[in-house]
């Protein structure tokens, strides 16, 4: 059952990273030009647009493939334990959460920030601990998850909702915070990068859960 999961997870990750990245292209990518534009002002490209948008859709697809494995071994844990019927309804449900744990969450505390807008002094630690947002967020979910199940019927729900806010008030808190950076760019170029990469994120995620419960219906449709 886990091989299977992952497997699909793996599939589906990597068609929906694929479907991100070319989403970014046509959204985010607008914003990503101007704020380029305005940085090269004061420094030379290093590589040319048009390579940096092909390793924008590879990188994509590559985050959307270890997503999707994630996804497929936690659906494979905790995928009969959400309290709705039919493969799909579980799949869209749990990439929902991990949405809300593996971009939401780091979104809140470290929203994007597109070239040219960063501090240089602390983009290091910004970028370590944004990563380590990405990490811990899809556990506090699996925590979370946990916890309702322990506690069961009626209260399944209500249970990993409080566990999941109390995890992350306490991962919000935690973690540093990094100021300063966003003069250099308009706060309109800001907002709209920002936007169109949480965006980008929830297709990520909407085409994991939608794709591996496809797979999933699939796969139980041949069954006999």
């Amino acid at each position: 059952m886990t091989a299977v999961c992952l497997r699909r997870g793996l599939a589906a990750g990597l068609v929906a990273g694929v479907l991100a990245g070319l989403f970014a292209l046509v959204f985010a990518e607008p914003a990503m030009d101007r704020a380029v534009a305005l940085e090269e002002r004061h420094h030379e490209e290093v590589f040319t647009r048009g390579q940096q948008k092909a390793g924008l859709v590879l990188a994509t697809a590559l985050y959307g493939a270890s997503a999707g494995g994630v996804f497929g071994l936690l659906a494979a844990r905790f995928g009969g334990r959400v309290p709705l019927r039919g493969e799909r309804g579980r799949s869209l449900a749990l990439a929902g959460a991990l949405f809300c744990g593996a971009a939401l969450l780091p979104f809140l505390k470290y929203p994007p920030l597109p070239p040219g807008a960063s501090d240089p002094s602390t983009l290091a630690q910004r970028t370590a601990a944004y990563l380590a947002l990405v990490v811990l967020g899809p556990l506090s979910v699996a925590v979370a998850l946990r916890a309702g199940a322990a506690v069961g019927g009626a209260l399944r729900l209500p249970a990993a909702a409080l566990s999941l806010a109390a995890l992350w008030g306490v991962l919000l808190l935690a973690m540093p915070s990094f100021g300063g950076g966003l003069a250099a760019l308009p706060e309109g170029l800001v907002r709209e990068f920002r936007l169109a990469s949480l965006a980008t994120q929830a297709v990520l995620w909407g085409g994991i859960g939608l794709l591996f419960g496809l797979l999933g219906g699939r796969g139980e449709g041949a069954s006999p």
